[in-house]
């Protein structure tokens, strides 16, 4: 809490007052994750390691010096930076309409340009609707400094968090109870496809449901789609029961028909080079919006505080101009995945531990539930129980995310990447199994 004599503005205080677990969980890792002797093994960050060896080789070739990175740029990202951002979108979406140059917003990173979508479709006061669980970080993306807060929306109640079919009823009954009974102001609703944390594309018929009950309520609707392009279910062959792990990636801007669902002036996509490029540092995201020239006109503005450097647009427009090289990075880091997600799934099995199948992104879901509970002698697990999983397993080595940093409603769920060096993900997993089964 602030103290009274800081002289802090109102807004200030409340930013100061978000709760973001996630957070609040790195920055009590940091010096686990970051020390310079001895780090442990993160498997708590959605990083991917896995296509080092190409961008070392390829980025120095590429970034050289010129004269103009000294200068501004422009603040939006320059018309090259667009261009070749939006051809890269057109080929590899593949769009209901091919994306141009000025379609595109150039942000410092996809947080960023959730973060200026935000404060255009929302005043103070208001309420964005998000598809929950989701990524934590979305709790300072959407209502830091925005003064607008995030209202978890479940997509059903069939008693598991990581099932992506749509209830409309429940959709509603959430609405109405956020409306009616909370007093909330819903402007927005927040999606991840692929979805965080639990690895998984929305099916075509999961996302109309959700793009027609935003219809309905005359919602703004925001795709994050930051993995678009790092999914691998066909290249895995799974033994379990679930299919939905099989549903292939559909984008937004991909959707058929989209006018004859809803205002296409109110969908917009999210998206940057972290996850699908392996490039979570360099900080670039973009707002991709085909359909609203105010809105797009907006956010040229408010670039001006999330201007990207001249040697950042250059460099990235330096890599995606090489259109051969992005293909055979994408196809190559897509086999990586797979190769890495059996690798997760091999140890997990190997060791008895329960996880939820997974067709996207860095990371892989461990329930932990029946185990926690065998140590609470049958009592069902808490937060608490997170909490103790989680520092113990950092006091042993291994960094995780824990399920209530995504605001899961049943504690006893773990994320866990597995985009790294094999040798310290099975090490990590079979810490993991340990830690568990000697407290069971």
């Amino acid at each position: 809490m602030t103290n009274k004599s800081s002289n802090l503005s109102q807004r200030a205080i409340q930013s100061l007052n978000v709760p973001n677990p996630m957070r609040d969980a790195l920055m009590d890792a940091w010096d686990y994750i970051f020390h310079p002797v001895n780090p442990v093994i993160n498997l708590g960050v959605a990083q991917n390691d896995l296509m080092n060896d190409e961008l070392n080789e390829k980025i120095p070739a590429s970034i050289g010096f010129e004269l103009a990175d000294l200068n501004y740029g422009r603040p939006e990202g320059s018309y090259r930076l667009r261009q070749l951002v939006a051809s890269t979108i057109t080929r590899h979406f593949k769009p209901i309409r091919d994306v141009e140059q000025n379609h595109i917003i150039v942000t410092a990173g996809a947080g960023a340009a959730i973060f200026y979508l935000t404060m255009a479709v929302t005043d103070p006061g208001d309420s964005v609707l998000v598809v929950s669980p989701y990524y934590g970080n979305l709790d300072a993306d959407v209502c830091f400094n925005s003064q607008v807060d995030l209202v978890p929306l479940y997509l059903n109640e069939n008693g598991d968090d990581w099932d992506l079919n749509v209830d409309d009823e429940v959709l509603e009954q959430m609405f109405a109870d956020a409306v009616n009974n909370k007093g909330k102001r819903i402007k927005a609703l927040l999606i991840t496809n692929p979805h965080n944390p639990f690895g998984r594309c929305f099916s075509q018929e999961a996302l109309e449901t959700l793009l027609q009950f935003a219809s309905r309520h005359h919602l703004h609707v925001i795709s994050d789609e930051v993995y678009g392009l790092s999914t691998f279910g066909d290249l895995v062959v799974h033994s379990h029961d679930d299919t939905q792990y099989q549903q292939g990636f559909l984008s937004l801007l991909s959707f058929p028909d989209l006018d004859q669902v809803i205002d296409p002036s109110l969908v917009h996509v999210t998206y940057s080079i972290s996850k699908d490029f392996c490039m979570n540092g360099l900080r670039m995201g973009f707002v991709i919006d085909q359909h609203n020239s105010e809105l797009r006109n907006v956010l040229s503005t408010s670039a001006m505080f999330s201007w990207t450097s001249s040697i950042n647009d250059r460099l990235v427009s330096k890599l995606l101009e090489d259109e051969a090289w992005v293909d055979h990075f994408l196809a190559t880091n897509k086999r990586r995945l797979a190769n890495a997600y059996k690798v997760a799934v091999d140890a997990l099995n190997h060791h008895g531990l329960e996880f939820i199948p997974a067709n996207a992104g860095h990371f892989i879901t461990v329930d932990a539930r029946a185990l926690l509970k065998e140590r609470n002698n049958g009592a069902s697990p808490t937060i608490e129980d997170e909490r103790w999983l989680w520092k113990t397993l950092l006091d042993r080595g291994v960094y995780i995310a824990a399920g209530h940093v995504f605001h899961t409603r049943y504690p006893g769920i773990f994320r866990v990447t597995f985009t790294i060096e094999e040798k310290k993900l099975r090490k990590g997993i079979a810490i993991l199994a340990q830690v568990l089964q000697s407290a069971a």
